[in-house]
């Protein structure tokens, strides 16, 4: 009798859900910026046309 491996699809599952994670946590981020400008802390790599692209890309 033949055994299959589903480690492959448990490792692509969790990583999904990882991914899904990081990018609906830079949307978030993006959204809070908007309504704080603030929140990006004069930082030039947090502004919102930094994230948003990321953000897109990655969702």
């Amino acid at each position: 009798m033949m055994t299959y491996s589903d480690k492959v699809v448990r490792q692509f599952v969790m990583m999904t859900i990882v991914w899904g994670i990081v990018g609906l946590l830079v949307g978030v981020i993006i959204a809070a910026q908007l309504w704080l400008p603030q929140l990006n802390f004069d930082i030039p790599w947090f502004t919102y046309g930094r994230l948003r692209p990321l953000h897109t890309n990655a969702v």
